[in-house]
């Protein structure tokens, strides 16, 4: 008999790769590069980038309240809290009150919780803004399996909810488990062949229409079943159009689910929406069925993968049909179907999506992603949330970092912020990325029409160098009795060298030149790190200083550009002295001033 450990040793093993993924080269011990990965599984739905869950993560050690990662997302109302506890060893039922009494301690006045620094801020920013109502989702998360009073539910619903009053706020709380069985069950396995399938239909089932005199579409009642086997055989695959991916956690997914588990399931059709499809050739057969040619779902993965769920957990979907809409389009699945894109995204308008979905098959971003990969030093760009995780083990090998385990690998969101605090906003960038996506004319500027790949990866690059610089020196000491944390200080930093490369090549607000961006690129190693260093020290100065005498946190100052432009200022005087002195030298070899692709006087 198989024992419960050898068991989670099992499934460690499977989720492993992915951790190692994002976490095996940022200085972290295994139960913390755990406790990122699974909090980045938790917060799926809202694709957080690495600097997020290490933002979210920070508060994890002594005096944490047995609170290993916050994140507050308020872009719906409600607005919802997530806490996380990871445990790298056998969770208990009282871990969860743990978590609950703890971030009571640190909210309610009469409490005694001592939290550390970066609690204590996270907290006094939403104490700040408490709104009428909270929701809460507490999260124990374990990469053992847990104990069956634990078990997560397949349909990943809650162990059971609770409300608190905190003031005049109702905070609607919900418990959730996730142990290593669960967070392995929902990895998901790729393929990118084309889909050609055929549905049978039963007598009146389906009917053709051409619209607008050029444009032929079937609508059909197609069975369940069937649709559940494509799921299974080709997962993501037969959503490539799709904004996003299936996410079993949400409401309207366990209501999907609910609805097919009941005995008068045929009922499904009338209060199902149906899907909208696209294929490059679609026909009704003599023999009463629908062939379909490189068929693709761009609205409905939620309702194809829920039928799919609920089919195995014992639903008996035989008699179910969902109503779907498909569209001939015989440019479905090129590069440049401009159709599909356009038939997803409106069709999708009545779901909720993130903002940087819409932006997913966004042609621009299409030619930065194959741009990208183009390059000498090939970058996988995911600009649809999900493609990283589900991509071949062979794909993933042309990105890798020669002698690591690392991979030039970027999101959409990691890009947007990295540019937009290269433009000079790094506080927007910091604490409302998703305004990038949101507001069309933030959007155009940060991800400006006709740019070269190497003029958008050139920001990227410094946000890395920054981010090394941040967790390598995590505190910075303004004297004997005053430090910071100086994690927040990466977008801060990386406004500051895109400040300093504009100053010495002498260019105005904006994206460096295409020739310019190409040579800093190729020649980074020669001058980034030294850039990185003064930005670094000079931001970090003024940071603390603002910090000792205001008396607020680092994260709340951060929140603000009004307290860096001197730091910049020193930064390039500071510069500009260091070439003026390698050109004293007659620039030696291995110099920044060599290195830099333009003159400097």
């Amino acid at each position: 008999m198989t024992s419960s450990k050898n068991r989670s040793q099992q499934y460690w093993e499977r989720v492993e790769p992915f951790i190692l993924q994002d976490w095996s080269d940022r200085g972290l011990e295994q139960w913390q590069q755990f406790r990122n990965w699974a909090t980045q599984q938790i917060l799926s739905e809202y694709g957080p980038s690495i600097p997020d869950i290490e933002d979210a993560t920070e508060i994890d050690g002594a005096h944490d309240q047995g609170i290993d990662a916050w994140y507050y997302d308020d872009s719906d109302t409600p607005p919802k809290l997530i806490l996380v506890q990871s445990k790298h060893t056998r969770p208990r039922r009282e871990d969860l009150s743990k978590i609950r009494d703890g971030f009571l301690d640190i909210m309610l006045p009469d409490r005694p919780g001592t939290p550390n620094a970066a609690l204590r801020e996270k907290a006094a920013i939403l104490r700040g803004n408490m709104p009428e109502r909270l929701k809460m989702d507490i999260y124990l998360a374990t990469s053992e399996i847990a104990p069956q009073n634990l078990t997560p539910k397949v349909e990943g619903d809650p162990l059971y909810p609770e409300q608190l009053q905190i003031g005049n706020t109702l905070v609607e709380a919900e418990y959730y488990v996730r142990d290593i069985r669960y967070l392995s069950d929902n990895i998901s396995l790729s393929n990118t062949e084309p889909i050609d399938c055929s549905f049978p239909l039963e007598g009146g089932a389906a009917f053709e229409f051409t619209a607008g005199g050029h444009t032929k579409t079937i609508c059909a009642a197609l069975d369940a079943n069937t649709l559940a086997n494509l799921y299974q055989v080709n997962k993501e695959n037969l959503f490539r159009k799709n904004p996003r991916f299936y996410m079993p956690g949400t409401k309207w997914n366990k209501d999907i689910k609910s609805a097919l588990a009941e005995n008068q399931n045929e009922d499904f059709f009338i209060y199902n929406n149906g899907l909208t499809c696209v294929a490059q050739a679609v026909r009704i057969t003599g023999s009463n069925e629908i062939e379909i040619r490189d068929f693709q779902i761009v609205n409905g993965c939620q309702t194809v993968a829920s039928i799919w769920a609920a089919r195995r957990d014992g639903a008996d979907v035989s008699k179910v049909r969902v109503l779907a809409k498909i569209v001939e389009n015989s440019r479905a699945g090129a590069e440049n179907d401009r159709v599909s894109s356009l038939i997803a995204e409106r069709s999708n308008r009545q779901n909720v999506i993130k903002a940087q979905d819409w932006k997913a098959n966004d042609r621009r971003q299409e030619v930065w992603q194959d741009g990208l990969r183009r390059l000498p030093e090939p970058w996988f760009y995911e600009i649809k949330r999900g493609l990283w995780a589900n991509a071949d083990t062979n794909v993933k090998a042309v990105f890798r970092v020669e002698g690591t385990r690392q991979f030039r690998k970027m999101t959409l969101m990691d890009l947007g912020q990295a540019c937009q605090a290269f433009l000079g906003d790094p506080a927007a960038a910091q604490d409302r990325p998703r305004y990038i996506f949101e507001r069309e004319e933030t959007y155009d500027q940060v991800f400006e029409e006709g740019l070269a790949p190497y003029q958008i990866l050139l920001p990227h690059l410094i946000f890395l160098g920054a981010d090394r610089k941040t967790r390598e020196q995590r505190e910075f000491e303004l004297d004997e009795e005053f430090s910071i944390q100086t994690s927040h200080a990466r977008f801060t930093v990386v406004a500051t060298v895109g400040r300093m490369l504009r100053d010495l090549a002498g260019t105005a607000q904006g994206y460096l030149d295409t020739s310019l961006a190409e040579s800093l690129a190729k020649s980074q190693d020669s001058w980034l790190p030294t850039f990185v260093d003064l930005a670094f020290d000079e931001v970090a100065y003024a940071l603390a200083q603002r910090a000792k005498e205001t008396g607020v946190g680092p994260r709340s100052i951060i929140r603000r550009n009004d307290w860096w432009s001197h730091a910049a200022d020193n930064a390039t005087r500071m510069i500009r002295q260091q070439i003026a002195m390698e050109k004293r030298l007659g620039l030696p070899e291995g110099s920044v001033a060599a290195a830099l692709p333009f003159d400097i006087d």
